[in-house]
């Protein structure tokens, strides 16, 4: 399947045609809520008051169309969307469950892992201070491919790896419990695994358990 491009996104915000692909790719979806939450942030905290409204709109959208390199640099305990948007792999919901008895959590390969680190310009990574995570993780139906790995670190956020290892675990007992599709928890995870943490847990900050949730091996 050919996903949509960042401009291709932008252009269905605008009323272009596209919305019927957006149905089919959850891919797509996770991308196009990243882009919508980025645009309207910037919308309230920049627009000028004597700017006409389809002006400002207009360079807003410009500017979020460059929003991958801004979260790079402003966020480590989010992935950089336009290198991770994430990748799932067909997986029904039987044999989600059927892994939850089993180490369904994959290391990402070192050969993968050194691309990311190039990615994200990460030269010298620290043993044990990152983990080549998933954004959706393989027990959820996630593709091991680069496009849907980063670097996510344990120290610099409390929203760091341990505390999505968690989340990932809680999100995959919801969908073997028939409380959670397999497909939102996807889409969730990719689009903004600290929301869909918040939501899940009701808390606006990470368990007190989580901070030391040990689940996927770190890099070394």
């Amino acid at each position: 399947m050919k996903h949509l491009d960042d401009a291709e996104l932008m252009a269905v915000m605008d009323g272009e045609p596209g919305g019927e692909h957006l149905k089919g790719c959850s891919q797509c979806r996770a991308r196009y809520r990243v882009l919508e939450k980025a645009l309207k942030e910037f919308t309230a905290m920049h627009r000028p008051t004597n700017t006409p409204t389809w002006k400002f709109a207009a360079v807003a959208a410009m500017l979020v169309m460059g929003i991958g390199i801004w979260w790079g640099q402003k966020r480590t305990d989010l992935p950089n969307p336009s290198f991770t948007p994430g990748a799932t792999r067909p997986m029904t919901q039987q044999q989600v469950c059927v892994a939850l008895a089993q180490d369904d959590d994959r290391t990402a390969p070192r050969e993968m892992a050194a691309v990311v680190f190039t990615q994200y310009g990460i030269k010298d990574p620290k043993p044990k201070a990152y983990e080549v995570d998933y954004l959706i993780t393989p027990a959820l139906g996630g593709a091991e491919v680069v496009k849907n790995l980063w670097p996510q670190p344990y120290a610099g956020s409390v929203w760091n790896a341990r505390v999505k290892d968690a989340l990932e675990d809680y999100l995959r007992t919801m969908v073997c419990n028939g409380r959670l599709e397999l497909a939102t928890a996807q889409e969730e995870i990719a689009a903004d695994w600290i929301g869909a943490y918040r939501k899940y847990f009701r808390t606006d900050a990470p368990l007190p358990a989580h901070a030391h949730f040990v689940k996927d091996r770190a890099w070394e």
